[in-house]
């Protein structure tokens, strides 16, 4: 396995974003970059221990700004749900089932504990349950798996976890290039419906139209991308800060700071495109 695999091996494959990043292997990669081993409240000293021996770098205590993550899943009280999918849309391995406006329900051997949902649910019928002792779910957190049994049993269901992320993540590009490829057809066919009723009438004006709505339907885009950076840039920087608190360190400040700066470059790049599109159309 390449450096960055073997860390994200050792990492409790929450996904909850305490970190910093958006899920454990972006982590990892930063970690193969230099980045504290200690941000990772889920994996705690268990996991900060077998990252200083994997990196060969010195034992930290966990950053206390980074939270607690204990064993825990997720729990939706189903009479209060009101079917708004924003928990199925934050859950990062798809642990929640449900459709608009119908009851939504966790999948609780499926749920990592990352708490990712509940702050976005509009009425706050999502509970967070401890795991106990003698539950059948295993826990995947640091520190809980005291036998070879039990961390086999671990490690299985943070590989069937990643595998989860990773398929989600997979499944979210893939729509992201179907709706782009719908929005593409739809502009071709504007393209040819503009073009056979003006071609009979005046070759050049048909020729010209079809130039216009190329570049329309390739600002569209452009300007669909733009959007999902600066959603993308402003959650992360918002994650961000939830995990530092309101007293981040120097290297996090730096980091807050850089993430400030892509984020306004971010926006403002939009808004530059918006600036365009609607002179264009207007």
């Amino acid at each position: 396995m390449s450096l960055i695999q073997r860390i994200d091996a050792l990492l409790p494959q929450t996904q909850c974003g305490k970190c910093g990043h958006g899920g454990c292997r972006p982590y990892a990669e930063g970690l193969a970059k230099g980045e504290a081993i200690n941000k990772c409240p889920p994996g705690g000293d268990e996991t900060i221990a077998a990252l200083a021996q994997l990196l060969d770098v010195p034992t930290l205590a966990l950053d206390p700004e980074r939270g607690s993550a204990p064993a825990q899943i997720a729990f939706i009280r189903e009479a209060e749900c009101i079917g708004c999918t924003k928990c199925i849309q934050a859950c990062p391995v798809d642990a929640i089932v449900g459709a608009a406006k119908l009851m939504h329900t966790v999948i609780s051997t499926e749920c990592t504990g990352c708490d990712l949902c509940v702050a976005p649910c509009p009425v706050d019928c999502i509970d967070l349950l401890p795991l106990s002792a003698d539950s059948t779910i295993i826990p995947i957190v640091g520190g809980l798996a005291t036998n070879a049994e039990q961390r086999t049993a671990r490690t299985a269901k943070r590989d069937h976890s990643r595998q989860r992320y990773e398929q989600r993540n997979a499944r979210l590009q893939r729509e992201e290039a179907r709706k782009q490829a719908e929005r593409l057809a739809r502009s071709q066919r504007s393209v040819v419906t503009t073009a056979s009723s003006t071609a009979t009438d005046d070759p050049i004006k048909a020729a010209i139209e079809r130039v216009k709505a190329q570049k329309i339907a390739a600002a569209d885009a452009a300007l669909k991308q733009a959007k999902i950076a600066a959603a993308m840039s402003r959650a992360q920087l918002n994650k961000a800060r939830t995990a530092f608190g309101e007293t981040p360190n120097e290297a996090q400040h730096a980091q807050l700071l850089e993430l400030e700066r892509e984020s306004q470059a971010a926006q403002a790049h939009l808004e530059s495109l918006q600036a365009v599109s609607e002179h264009g159309r207007g």
